[in-house]
């Protein structure tokens, strides 16, 4: 961008003050004096210009300096749905729109003092071809700005649709994720006799001897089935249900499921029977891990 001083540009300005005070004191003639006055009036006029053009510079270089302060501020931005980002996004697009009408402004002055330039009578052809120089390097400098401004636009255009992906993704993962944790909580229980357990395919018999002319065997243990159908069990979310009732406080149980008796409270516990009238779990996690089937055996 050219860059001459003020000082060099007033040169004419004095000089004609100087002839001014000499013709004046010599006595011109009328029409000399209205030569001289066209002449002072246009001398103005380049003055006028001179301020006009040097204040553009001063209003292209703020541009510039807000410019470089929202291009710092859209590089720290970041996709995520949290409410100061998005604060931060809004705060960019306002600062962008505030931009374009300043650049919108600038060019509107800039074709102004064009006209001016051209339309001027100026005291030096060098000054006419400074101004205009001046001019086509601030009118590029707006182009450049406007593309930047431009870039801007698009990224946080950008950006709001990558947030909307991003909180869509989000939504879904919670729901998977809140899915997955009931999931992961829901256990199940199953309380009856040895005959109801088995009419409901709970458990089956395993192990036992025969012994001659003796139907049925000896021995024999109840083990949970190798098929479990969580339909015929009662689903509960381990973390909340700690308390599991007990059918009759008078009758003994036992588990006949993989499931440790050190993780349990009852009303009395011995040699693996259970009495009282409910089993309070004091260690959810410990006494699930080995199954999420809980079968309780009651006794006759």
């Amino acid at each position: 961008m050219p860059s001459t001083s003020l000082r060099s540009v007033r040169i004419p300005t004095l000089l004609l003050a100087i002839i001014i005070a000499i013709v004046t004191s010599c006595g011109p003639s009328p029409e000399l004096r209205r030569q001289m006055a066209e002449l002072e009036d246009a001398a103005a006029q380049t003055d006028d210009l001179l301020i006009e053009v040097a204040n553009l510079g001063r209003f292209i270089a703020d541009i510039n300096a807000e410019l470089s302060d929202v291009s710092l501020a859209e590089a720290g931005l970041h996709v995520a749905t949290e409410s100061p980002i998005q604060a931060s996004r809004e705060s960019v697009l306002v600062k962008i729109r505030h931009l374009n009408n300043k650049v919108a402004d600038t060019e509107k002055q800039l074709a102004q003092s064009r006209q001016r330039i051209q339309s001027l009578t100026l005291q030096s052809d060098t000054l006419e071809l400074l101004l205009s120089q001046t001019i086509t390097s601030y009118e590029r400098t707006l182009e450049n700005q406007r593309i930047t401004i431009d870039a801007l636009n698009q990224r946080v255009i950008l950006l709001e649709e990558l947030n909307v992906q991003l909180a869509a993704s989000v939504d879904t993962l919670s729901t998977e994720l809140h899915d997955l944790k009931i999931e992961t909580n829901t256990v199940y229980y199953a309380i009856g006799t040895k005959e109801q357990l088995l009419d409901r395919g709970i458990v089956e018999k395993t192990g036992g001897a025969r012994f001659l002319f003796i139907f049925g065997k000896r021995g024999e243990t109840l083990v949970p089935a190798r098929q479990l159908d969580p339909g015929v069990f009662t689903a509960v979310d381990k973390e909340r249900m700690t308390t599991i009732e007990l059918p009759d406080s008078t009758s003994e149980y036992e588990i006949a499921s993989r499931h440790s008796l050190d993780h349990i409270s009852a009303g009395a516990v011995e040699n693996g029977k259970i009495q009282g009238s409910s089993i309070r779990i004091v260690s959810p996690h410990d006494f699930w891990k080995n199954s999420r089937f809980l079968i309780v055996v009651q006794k006759s």
